[in-house]
């Protein structure tokens, strides 16, 4: 019994010693499918986990606002999107050749699902839309010092039963109806891990 525990801990303690934590932040635009719109409104940052070289998780959030010429208004409204999601990440340099993790340009995959909170900035509407996204991107990155990054990032969101959309006017007339809205991040930002490789 004895034997086993030590195994169990110096398995443990080999997995702690060559997993990383890390931190990350982005800037950049978004833009939302219909009513189409972009703009440079985005702020990122998350906390990052590898298991190993290939394969890790983060949590990130990220924070979204939308401003659209609203013709029946005339004027733009929009909608304020803050997110929260927990996703897988893969290094899809490394999963083609395991030498490339210690070249200093490598490309991540990363994809999970969380939630969002949405409000609408027209006053008569009060509610807050309480969403699942589903979440997938890709992230270039490229090493400028030990464990410091410069990064790219590209992601796709889905927000799952939207009621408002990015224009901020309800999806419906009458009895309450729902749709997927899509929209999209494109960022630069810098990461930090923390630790040796």
């Amino acid at each position: 019994m004895i034997k086993k525990i030590f195994t169990l801990l110096l398995v443990s303690c080999s997995f702690a010693a060559s997993a990383q934590f890390g931190i990350e932040a982005n800037y950049g635009s978004n833009g939302s499918y219909d009513p189409s719109y972009n703009g440079f409104t985005h702020f990122g940052a998350g906390i990052s986990y590898d298991f190993d070289e290939t394969f890790g998780t983060k949590l990130d959030f990220g924070m979204d606002e939308f401003s659209i010429q609203n013709d029946l208004r005339g004027m733009k409204t929009g909608v304020s999107n803050l997110r929260v999601t927990a996703q897988g990440v893969v290094n899809l340099t490394n999963l083609a050749d395991s030498r490339a993790f210690y070249n200093k340009f490598n490309i991540l995959a990363h994809g999970g699902a969380g939630i969002s909170i949405l409000n609408s900035d027209i006053p008569e509407y009060k509610n807050t839309d309480h969403l699942l996204n589903l979440v997938i991107g890709i992230t270039p990155r490229y090493e400028v010092g030990e464990n410091f990054y410069l990064t790219a990032d590209f992601s796709a969101i889905a927000n799952v039963s939207q009621h408002y959309f990015f224009n901020g006017e309800l999806s419906y007339d009458g009895a309450a109806n729902s749709f997927t809205g899509l929209m999209y991040n494109a960022t630069i930002g810098i990461a930090y891990k923390f630790g040796s490789r």
